[in-house]
């Protein structure tokens, strides 16, 4: 590749780890895969990570759902919202993952989603208090910035919990983004990394992670699969942006060597990603609901939230045929579509 990944500390290359460690920092879902530099042959292993599924109970999931909700003191005591690695006195009642995204649905005034989206903002102080949007009046706004590095910071957590002889912060940790994140958008995601405690860290922009993996994938026959003079477009649609990077295949005057490849373009920032289905079909179910009118804020976003989860259901394996959204209204009734 052209570009060289960005790092934080020189004794990265100096003095190699036994663990390396990648990090997707989605939009909506983030997840922790490494390698066992001592394991041979080197094989890549997912990291299940604890987190609150509901009040009190505590699961592991191969995927940390990018949600984090600030619990009122009367919805539930410190002991509903206790993670294995916290003790009395330190329990943060901002939990992220499957619980947060979860009660977040029936309030979003007091769930932060998408921060990711947020960082690459260029309309808003991306450093502001600013999350949620339409925020409960009694809640701790919070930066896009500070949003990332709780939910990274709950994967260290999660790590050294798992290998608290091997500290995340001292093993070689690789975070991605998005290959047209701007360079305000990369350095806050290096800022998040830092408040989380990795300090570590090389940057990679995903669609080429992607491309590493599908090379290693076909480890066996890629060289057959790939010719000089060829393009190869790689399309990363996540949860909020879409990514496209062109790598251009060369021939390699170096021995051994077929041929190489280079990042020749990036597309331009695009905030278009599964967030925004989700808002095509809240706003479908919006005209339906009211007649063409418009729902209040507090409405709109929990229809958004529901129609997050009618998609993943819907994509998902085994969906059923149809199902019902149900809204409450300003009142005790519930309106459905």
């Amino acid at each position: 590749m052209s570009t060289a990944p960005r790092e934080f500390d020189p004794l990265v290359d100096q003095l190699p780890s036994r663990f390396v460690v990648g990090i997707d920092l989605g939009t909506t879902n983030s997840a922790v895969a490494y390698v066992d530099t001592q394991e041979r042959p080197w094989q890549v292993h997912t990291l299940a990570i604890p987190q609150l599924v509901a009040p009190g109970q505590v699961e592991s999931r191969e995927t940390l759902p990018s949600f984090l909700y600030q619990a009122a003191a009367s919805e539930m005591p410190d002991e509903a919202l206790r993670l294995p690695w916290q003790t009395d006195g330190n329990t943060d009642r901002a939990p992220v993952g499957v619980m947060a995204r979860e009660e977040g649905t029936s309030k979003p005034q007091r769930l932060i989603a998408s921060a990711k989206s947020w960082l690459c903002h260029t309309g808003v102080d991306r450093t502001a208090d600013l999350l949620p949007w339409h925020g409960a009046a009694d809640i701790e706004r919070m930066s896009p910035v500070e949003a990332s590095s709780r939910y990274l910071r709950h994967m260290h957590d999660a790590w050294n919990a798992r290998f608290p002889d091997q500290p995340l912060a001292e093993q070689d940790v690789v975070l991605t983004l998005p290959a047209s994140f701007d360079e305000v958008a990369r350095e806050l995601t290096i800022e998040a990394a830092r408040r989380a405690g990795l300090n570590r860290v090389v940057l990679i922009e995903e669609p080429q992670a992607a491309f590493y993996a599908w090379v290693h994938k076909h480890a066996d026959d890629w060289d057959s699969l790939v010719s000089p003079g060829q393009s190869i477009l790689v399309c990363d649609i996540g949860g909020g942006t879409s990514d496209f990077t062109l790598i251009r295949v060369r021939r390699s005057d170096v021995a051994g060597e077929n041929v190489q490849f280079h990042r020749v373009a990036v597309g331009e920032h695009l905030i278009l990603g599964g967030d925004n289905l989700d808002l095509a079909l809240a706003r479908h179910l919006e005209q339906k609901l009211t007649g063409g009118g418009k729902l209040p804020p507090h409405q709109w976003d929990v229809l958004v939230r529901r129609c997050r989860r009618v998609k993943e259901t819907l994509l998902g394996e085994q969906p059923p045929e149809s199902l019902t959204v149900n809204l409450p209204s300003s009142g005790s009734r519930l309106i459905g579509g």
